[in-house]
């Protein structure tokens, strides 16, 4: 089965205070986006790449590809608004890529590795769609909407869902299509495909794939790399 990932990559990064988008800020002498990519690149289980970028970065993005030598990135489109916008686009160019199976993951997440990407692509091809997710480390409450505990929720039954994030290449289209029908923008990808009715395997994560977000971000992932754990 063909396997391609798409890598929205449009965001601004508005928390971080950085003055350029957050995917373009160096972390040891590289952009996050492309530790990102590095990780796909490398990764066999992987045969192309599709990355969704923000149009004022366009050429920037295509440069850093080339210079970094990203050799399985087929496309470099426009993103859109939204993340899923981005996502749709890139989807758009499934069809010259004949694809069976798309892995969505976030341009931040630098810190992913191979076996998890496989592990997840594994999992999809037995069920369809398959996430990647993390146990919640710390009690969680549910707030009752004016400032007060309703409840604690169990954590053995919750999850902290991370990407990369795999679908059937014909479900992740079909659950697109009807988010768009029904104007319904979700919060990843699977909250798309759970509307179809598809049931969607969690496959555990690593509490090392932080999505780099703010500025405490930034030195949390130096130290990662200083460390040499990926």
């Amino acid at each position: 089965m063909k396997v391609t990932a798409i890598i929205p990559a449009g965001g601004y990064g508005k928390r971080m205070n950085a003055g350029i988008h957050k995917q373009l800020i160096e972390i040891e002498g590289k952009p996050i986006l492309i530790h990102t990519l590095e990780k796909f690149q490398n990764c066999d289980c992987i045969d192309a790449i599709i990355i969704a970028t923000a149009p004022e970065i366009f050429i920037e993005v295509e440069n850093l590809v080339k210079k970094f030598g990203i050799t399985k990135v087929v496309e470099v489109t426009v993103g859109g608004n939204e993340r899923q916008d981005s996502v749709y686009n890139a989807l758009q160019m499934m069809v010259y890529h004949h694809t069976e199976i798309v892995v969505v993951h976030d341009a931040v997440r630098p810190f992913i590795t191979c076996d998890k990407i496989c592990e997840v692509i594994s999992a999809c091809k037995e069920t369809g769609a398959a996430i990647l997710a993390v146990r919640p480390k710390e009690t969680v409450k549910l707030d009752a909407g004016n400032g007060f505990v309703e409840k604690t929720l169990d954590r053995n039954s919750l999850w902290l869902v991370q990407t990369p994030q795999a679908f059937y290449y014909t479900v992740l289209q079909q659950a697109y299509k009807k988010a768009y029908t029904d104007s319904f923008y979700g919060t990843d990808d699977a909250s798309l495909v759970e509307r179809l009715g598809v049931k969607v395997k969690i496959v555990e994560g690593l509490y090392e794939n932080i999505k780099i977000t703010t500025p405490e971000d930034i030195e949390f992932a130096k130290m990662i790399l200083r460390e040499n754990k990926f």
